[in-house]
This record gives C-alpha cells, sequence and structure tokens, in this order.
C-alpha cells in the first residue's frame, strides 16, 4: 500500500496527473424559421382592393351555402372545424381607415347579393381543411412576414360568421399587422335578441379556445403570440385561461388584449386576471363610460362589467388600463375597432410591446394607482 501511494506521488510530481476533461462539443443554433426579409406590406390597399387570408378555427356547425360567407351558421358542432377564409378588402380610396362597408341591405336576397370587390368587406372563399393542414397552412402564413407574430382574435355577441371574418380582416389591414391573423369563431346566434343564449355559448367555446392554442398555434412556432378579444369574447378567452392547470403545458402569450370586455369585473379581478398573468408578458384592457352596450349588458347581468369606465373603471396592478372614453366609436360606443386613434395605439402596442407610458397617452389616477387615457378626437 505505501509503495503504491509513493508511485503516485512520483508519478504526480513528474507531471502525469488526471488530464483535463475534453471540451464540450459545440452545439448546432437552432434551425431558422422561415420568415420574409420585409414586413407584410398592405400598400396595394392604396390603389385597389385587395385579399386578406384568415386562419379559421370555429366550433360552428358547417351550413351547406353557395355563399362562403355562410358555410358555418350559428348551432354549436361541439368540436373544432378549421379552414383557409379569403377576405375582400377595399382600398383606401373607398374608404376610410377604420371604415367597414359591407354589401347592402338586399344581402339576404340571393337573387340581388352582389357586393363590390371596389366598395365592399366580403368573404370571397372559404376553403375547409383538416387539423394537420390547418398548422401547414398556419405555419406557410407566418413564412411570409418578417416579425412571425401570430395574433388569436376572438370576437364578440351578435356576430355571425362572415361578421367576424371581414372584422378581422379589417383589423390587420388597418393595423398594418406584419403577421398572422387566426379567427377563433364560437357560435353566436348573431341576434340582439340571443345574449343569454350567446353568453352561455361563449362559456362553452372556452375549452376548444384552449385546443386551438395548445395545439395549433403553438405549433406553427409563431416568434410571438398574442390574443385580442372584443366584448363577450373576453368570456371565451377568460375561461379558456382558467382551465389550465400547473400540469398541463399551457401556451405563452405576448400580448392578452381585452377591448370592451363584456365579463363580470368582480369575477375578472378575483378569479380570471390572476390565472392570465400566469401566460402573458402584458395585459391591457381598453374600457369606455360611453359604452351603451356594457350598461344594457349591466342591468341584465346586475353586475358591473370590466370594459365600463367612468366610476367603475378597473385599475388594479398586473393590467394596463387604458381609458378610452374620449374616442368615438359605433353607435353604441362599445366597437373600437373603427377609431383611429385606438387602431394606432394597438399598432404600437401589439409591434413594438411599448408601454402606455411610452406611447401617446395621458396617465391618471384612481386609488393611487396609475391608468391612462386617449387625448380624444374631435368632436
Amino acid at each position: 500500500m505505501r509503495s503504491f501511494l509513493a508511485l503516485a506521488l512520483v508519478l504526480s510530481a513528474c507531471g502525469h496527473s488526471t488530464p483535463p476533461a475534453p471540451p464540450p462539443v459545440p452545439v448546432a443554433p437552432p434551425f431558422a424559421l422561415p420568415r420574409a426579409a420585409e414586413a407584410r406590406s398592405y400598400a396595394a390597399l392604396d390603389t385597389g382592393p385587395t385579399r386578406i387570408t384568415v386562419l379559421l378555427a370555429t366550433t360552428r356547425r358547417s351550413v351547406s351555402s353557395d355563399r362562403p360567407g355562410e358555410r358555418y351558421g350559428p348551432d354549436d358542432g361541439d368540436s373544432l372545424q378549421f379552414a383557409a377564409v379569403s377576405v375582400n378588402v377595399p382600398s383606401y380610396r373607398a374608404r376610410g381607415t377604420g371604415e367597414l362597408p359591407r354589401p347592402g341591405t338586399l344581402r339576404d336576397n340571393a337573387l340581388t347579393y352582389r357586393p363590390d370587390p371596389q366598395k365592399d368587406f366580403f368573404v370571397t372563399s372559404t376553403i375547409p381543411v383538416d387539423s394537420a393542414r390547418f398548422v401547414q397552412r398556419l405555419s406557410a402564413d407566418l413564412a411570409l412576414s418578417r416579425s412571425r407574430d401570430l395574433l388569436v382574435f376572438v370576437h364578440g355577441y351578435n356576430v355571425s360568421f362572415e361578421d367576424a371574418a371581414v372584422r378581422a380582416a379589417q383589423v390587420v389591414a388597418d393595423l398594418n399587422f406584419d403577421g398572422s391573423v387566426l379567427l377563433f369563431s364560437w357560435p353566436s346566434a348573431a341576434s340582439v335578441t340571443a345574449y343569454v343564449r350567446d353568453q352561455q355559448s361563449a362559456r362553452n367555446a372556452g375549452y376548444q379556445l384552449l385546443r386551438v392554442l395548445r395545439n395549433h398555434a403553438v405549433a406553427a412556432q409563431p416568434d410571438r403570440l398574442s390574443l385580442l378579444a372584443h366584448s363577450m369574447g373576453a368570456e371565451v378567452a377568460g375561461k379558456a385561461l382558467t382551465l389550465t392547470s400547473p400540469a398541463d403545458p399551457t401556451p405563452h402569450l405576448n400580448q392578452i388584449v381585452l377591448a370592451a370586455p363584456d365579463v363580470d369585473a368582480r369575477v375578472f379581478k378575483r378569479e380570471i386576471l390572476p390565472r392570465l398573468a400566469t401566460h402573458a408578458e402584458h395585459i391591457t384592457l381598453y374600457a369606455s363610460s360611453d359604452d351603451d352596450a356594457l350598461r344594457a349588458s349591466r342591468l341584465v347581468n346586475g353586475a358591473g362589467r370590466l370594459g365600463l369606465g367612468g366610476d367603475s373603471l378597473v385599475v388594479v396592478d398586473g393590467m394596463d388600463t387604458i381609458d378610452a372614453s374620449r374616442v368615438t366609436a359605433d353607435v353604441l360606443g362599445h366597437t373600437l375597432f373603427g377609431n383611429q386613434g385606438f387602431l394606432a395605439d394597438l399598432a404600437v402596442l401589439l409591434a413594438d410591446g411599448k408601454s402606455p407610458a411610452e406611447r401617446r397617452l395621458l396617465p391618471a389616477k384612481k386609488d393611487g394607482l396609475t391608468f391612462y387615457r386617449f387625448r380624444g378626437d374631435r368632436r
């Protein structure tokens, strides 16, 4: 034993120590995802109409119709269906930014329905695809953008399939959005008198929206994934993200934007916001005190709505609140997507992720917390 120790000491003194570990094998960088060299351009709209592709995931039941905009109806199919939808977008020579001209009131008459490509928004084709092909189409569309941003748009109450599709196309065109849009269309009855029915349908659709986010949106490998929910669409989004659990894979969202959300403000603060905060880098609320639709909803539900401003404006930690009372919306004060100031602010938020303090907004205080106001339109 002594001789063995002595030999070890001699070898150590002669420089025969244990050789150093080999350097780590360099790891090749991940494969670069395909993308365009330049941002997606909507310059064609300066001179003439163009067509925008909206990738559709829907729980509406498909129906037989000669019109592409009526291929999905108001009934719940209780399963996901997918399609590539082409929308005609008229040029800025025929409309202003935010305007959404549609064919006239005779559009329900098959003999007189004649949409004008130069003046009208309308669905030109609806091509159903299976789940795998849908992800392929989404991936291919992302490759046409420089940013590879994916915006998931969830519409609100009293909206048909075609209403939702043309609104999604109008928003991405007027935002000059460099990315792809995925429309999640739930089975709204598209009727003013079907509010309670729509509310239940919205809640039922949350599970399927979560499936789309987890399984399809993520599979397309966007660089950034954002969610824009309007009105009762916030019920769908809130339900989806409160169904997650720590054990389940959950999608990471860059931005969650709630525009005039028609959800119970108390339930949102207590149950929904804590779950949203675990999935998103930023959450933004656009609210207004001039929203007659949400005033009516408050009467029907007997509870304050998250999208109402004024004394009931919700300002809490973990969410940026923007008071949009000073900007002009639709006749009910509920749909802001036609307002240029709102669209400009939303465009900066989605493209650059700038905080409200870095955008053209005015800071204000409520209960010691900061929220922001638009500077306002000319009245």
